[in-house]
């Protein structure tokens, strides 16, 4: 397993890219904060995107779309992200995003591998 930063000038690419390889899998959310300590959020909705909005000189948003479901749709948005951060397994598939916000909040996107029958 191995974990690469991703560079900010490629995240709009990148994370487009990686919610099209992911798209519809189910996931996991979790928020990590020092006052908050590990804060689940999403268990098992599936991926339906993810983008990122620069807003001027701020450091803009990164968004989970989660939920195929009208009434379990979820939009989870994090505010100024600082770093960005994929998980591979051996065999090069992209299976976790790690999301830094500039208070030091993480948040955990992981994709739940169905085990082969």
């Amino acid at each position: 397993m191995t974990t690469q930063e991703i560079s900010r000038d490629v995240w709009r690419r990148f994370l487009d890219e990686f919610g099209k390889q992911h798209q519809d899998e189910p996931v996991t959310v979790h928020v990590i904060g020092e006052d908050i300590g590990v804060q689940p959020e999403v268990d098992g909705l599936a991926l339906v995107g993810i983008t990122t909005e620069d807003s001027g000189s701020e450091r803009g948003t990164i968004s989970l779309m989660l939920g195929t479901e009208a009434e379990k749709h979820i939009e989870h948005h994090i505010a100024s992200p600082t770093h960005l951060w994929v998980r591979s397994v051996d065999d090069h598939t992209k299976d976790a995003l790690e999301i830094e916000s500039a208070d030091g909040t993480k948040t955990i996107l992981e994709i739940q591998r169905v085990p082969a029958a």
